[in-house]
């Protein structure tokens, strides 16, 4: 059984990603996936997480308790009564499908096994949440929404712990641009519908001039400013990382200091991040 982790926000710092009210768009036909993850798995997530205040905790909608399945490398506990026990079985082999996708697309293991529990959100919303230095993530969600919605926000919060497990806890004071950005580009076809890559997911916003500045905070935004940030921030991630390399950008993540467009882009890329910023603007409308 899990129980909820009493963190300090000092522990968690922008870690508390409870991702992701996700509302899906319905008929989207998926396109063949190869490595990233099965067609089935595919979804467009159109609002993110819910804002709290600095400092806040995250309310529990539910016990955390219930049936415990396992598998590989997760350990999961769902809501009593949320799924059937063949519905168990079924999410528990896509949760762990999940992670071998964001593994094999972000490129390093989890340290050590993740405690995942779906619990049961009354009132049918759908949110997660990743504390990465005690491994545990969870999803809230109810019997009306269909289960891959809560996969996909898995997917997003394993790529948190996967970022933690690899950056130690300098992950825990990174900047909130890389670190979302990471975990939405990192979640891969799990987040990216029928887009090819977060370069063209984004395009449509720059061209009309509806995208907004990369070093802006959701706090205090409407919910879709915090998606398009997410989708956004995601974009910059695979920008830095096609074009300067995983090594560099590993440098970067490091030298976070909480706020969006805190890290220390100057000393890593020789380019201020208005100029990053600028540069990845001409990639995105020319690409």
């Amino acid at each position: 059984m899990l129980r909820p982790p009493q963190i300090s926000w000092a522990a968690l710092g922008p870690i508390l990603f409870f991702s992701l009210l996700v509302l899906l768009v319905l008929g989207r036909t998926p396109p063949p996936r190869t490595i990233i993850a099965p067609a089935t798995a595919l979804q467009l997530p159109l609002a993110p997480e819910r804002p709290v205040a600095p400092g806040a905790t995250t309310p529990t909608p539910a016990p955390l308790a219930g049936a415990l399945l396992q598998t590989a490398t997760l350990d999961i506990v769902t809501a009593e009564g949320l799924l059937s026990p063949a519905e168990q079985q079924q999410l528990a082999a896509a949760l762990d499908r999940a992670l071998q996708d964001v593994v094999q697309r972000f490129g390093t293991a989890p340290a050590d096994r993740i405690d995942v529990y779906v619990g049961l959100e009354p009132a049918c919303g759908l949110h997660g949440i990743a504390y990465t230095d005690v491994r545990t993530v969870q999803v809230f969600t109810c019997p009306d929404l269909p289960m891959a919605r809560a996969v996909s926000i898995l997917a997003h919060e394993f790529v948190h712990q996967l970022c933690h497990d690899r950056y130690g806890d300098r992950h825990l004071s990174a900047d909130l641009l890389l670190a979302e950005g990471m975990a939405t580009w990192g979640a891969g076809a799990y987040w990216l519908g029928d887009a090819p890559h977060f370069r063209a997911f984004v395009r449509p916003w720059l061209e009309s001039g509806a995208a907004l500045p990369l070093g802006e905070s959701y706090v205090g935004r409407p919910i879709s400013d915090m998606n398009k940030l997410y989708y956004q921030w995601a974009s910059f991630v695979e920008f830095l990382i096609e074009r300067d390399g995983r090594e560099a950008f590993d440098r970067l993540y490091l030298t976070g200091q909480h706020a969006p467009a805190s890290a220390d882009y100057l000393a890593v890329y020789g380019r201020s991040f208005d100029e990053l910023e600028a540069e990845w603007r001409a990639w995105v409308l020319t690409g």
